[in-house]
Order: C-alpha cells, then sequence, then structure tokens
C-alpha cells in the first residue's frame, strides 16, 4: 500500500456541492480510493475486542517478563509447533 498523505488526498479530491454550496460528495482517484478501504479495514481489525484483548494480554506478559527470544526463525518455528 501506498503511503498517501491527507494533504496528496486533499489535492487529488474533487468535491460536488449541492445547490446550497455544501459538499455532499467527493470523487477521488481509484487507488486513495482502495488505500482508504484498506486503512478502514486495518482500523476496523485493530479496533475489535479480540485484537485489544490479545494486545493487552501480550503487554502483560511482557511486563511479568514472560516472552521468549530467538536467535532465527527456524527456532521460533519450532518453539511454536511444541505449544
Amino acid at each position: 500500500m501506498r503511503n498517501t498523505c491527507v494533504v496528496e488526498i486533499q489535492n487529488q479530491a474533487k468535491l460536488i456541492n449541492n445547490i446550497k454550496g455544501k459538499p455532499v460528495e467527493v470523487i477521488l482517484p481509484y487507488e486513495i480510493y482502495r488505500e482508504l478501504l484498506e486503512l478502514q479495514t486495518t482500523m476496523e481489525i485493530y479496533n475489535s475486542e479480540a485484537t485489544q484483548t490479545s494486545i493487552k494480554k501480550s503487554k502483560n506478559h511482557i511486563k511479568r517478563g514472560k516472552i521468549t527470544s530467538f536467535s532465527n526463525l527456524n527456532r521460533a518455528f519450532k518453539w511454536l509447533d511444541k505449544q
């Protein structure tokens, strides 16, 4: 996903106003639209109860020193297989 900044989105957005001049719709380049959908999906996952519970549990494990370090990925996979 490309990192689109707010200024870039504002510069590329085309506002559609109603008869009173109030913005009611926006036309965006397709790529920016896709990035916004991906961001929304990411935020929905991050804000889910399950994710937040997992994050809190992980932070608690770290505070208590209940962590395991690995020198390489293979050792981590072997450890996971035993769990």
